[in-house]
């Protein structure tokens, strides 16, 4: 009997999508043969009581219907004791959570424990939430937000999660079209908050205000099969699945601006007290307030994943601008200096002509900061 203090709390995203396949000893012998007249339709393949099941992304993860079970653990190929271990654990756990809740698990290896531990998480359908058979510490699940106090702000992250978890393992899962309704609507008012608002967080949840679109027409095609006699497929209900998933974090991360989910982007987009360097000050004067000045600017962001994309674009846009028109200043004063000095008899001296080249030199300085920031700008556009 395989102990339950193995058990490992988990949720879909620290799990990982699927486990690799185990090593194979010996490798199999291919087998390439078509047999005459053979016009087979694709083999529900089953492994003891493990039910195979592809995701739309062609990967492959199975269900037990009778300890109604999902693992991403590849059942066909793992060592037979190793299994015979994971299904022991399974149905002893199994004997621990009553009604209709679904075990997700799978196996692991960490250090100094002699065997597998097994990660596992519990899934309630009908309330949309996952949860375990032990307490959690949650730090690493709620850590973006500062902290997270109340149930129903915690709530929101266990729901993004399970809707995770539907992502992943779309088998039996049934839509309900009021379900799709519901995530229209949400998704219609975040597009109209950010064809509002400048600074809208509701550009988090996608990249444009175009994807955004192209996201609630495929969400309106879903509803249409909904209200007809055909049924949701996998790729749908997957696909349904992240979106919901990326709109429940996205409340989470934004509780509805209670002070507790001040966001880790606060700090990061914050401004940072900087040591005022007389040096730099002077170098950033004489150097025709070249783009270090609005260099500072950009050393406060840190794509994290939550600063506001379209915010992002209007700052790159507006810097190249003025970084372009610096180093083009830059570039005609560098040319009359060098005319001043080939000129016999203008700039001669000692004093006129350690300004000229002084001023040459600040000026090859601009536009080599200036093409530097260019090409961080063109990092951060990339990000």
């Amino acid at each position: 009997m395989i102990p339950l203090d193995r058990s490992t709390p988990a949720w879909p995203t620290q799990l990982g999508r699927y486990a690799p396949k185990g090593k194979q000893a010996p490798p199999p012998i291919p087998d390439f043969l078509v047999e005459e007249m053979q016009f087979d339709d694709f083999r529900h393949n089953v492994y003891g009581e493990w039910e195979e099941h592809i995701h739309p992304s062609g990967a492959a993860y199975y269900y037990n219907q009778t300890w109604k079970t999902y693992t991403g653990l590849n059942v066909r190929d793992y060592p037979k004791f190793r299994l015979d271990n994971f299904e022991a654990w399974v149905k002893s756990t199994r004997g621990k959570v009553k009604g209709d809740l679904i075990i997700v698990a799978e196996p692991a290896r960490t250090r100094n424990v002699v065997g597998d531990v097994y990660l596992y998480y519990l899934v309630a359908p009908d309330t949309h939430i996952i949860g375990w058979l032990d307490p959690l510490d949650g730090t690493h699940l709620f850590r973006e937000c500062d902290f997270a106090r109340e149930w129903n702000h915690k709530r929101l992250e266990l729901e993004a999660q399970f809707w995770k978890h539907v992502e992943f393992f779309p088998h039996n899962f049934k839509l309900d079209r009021c379900l799709v309704r519901k995530l229209r609507a949400e998704l219609d008012w975040f597009h109209a908050d950010a064809l509002t608002l400048e600074n809208s967080t509701s550009a988090t949840i996608f990249s444009t205000k175009e994807a955004t679109e192209k996201i609630i027409a495929r969400l309106a095609s879903l509803d249409d099969l909904t209200g007809s006699d055909e049924c949701i497929t996998e790729p749908g209900v997957a696909l349904f699945g992240r979106l919901c998933h990326m709109l429940r974090h996205h409340q989470y991360l934004n509780y509805y601006g209670q002070p507790e989910a001040r966001l880790l982007r606060s700090h990061s987009t914050g401004l940072r007290h900087r040591k005022k360097e007389p040096f730099r000050f002077i170098t950033t004067l004489a150097m025709l307030c070249l783009p270090m000045l609005v260099r500072k600017r950009l050393d406060q962001i840190y794509v994290d994943g939550l600063v506001n994309s379209f915010d992002i674009k209007n700052f790159v846009d507006d810097f190249n601008t003025q970084n372009t028109a610096q180093i083009t200043l830059a570039g005609v004063i560098m040319a009359i200096d060098a005319g001043f000095l080939a000129v016999q008899g203008v700039g001669t001296g000692m004093v006129a002509e350690s300004i000229l080249k002084g001023s040459i030199i600040f000026c090859v300085g601009c536009i080599l900061s200036g093409s530097g920031d260019d090409s961080r700008h063109w990092c951060v556009q990339r990000t």
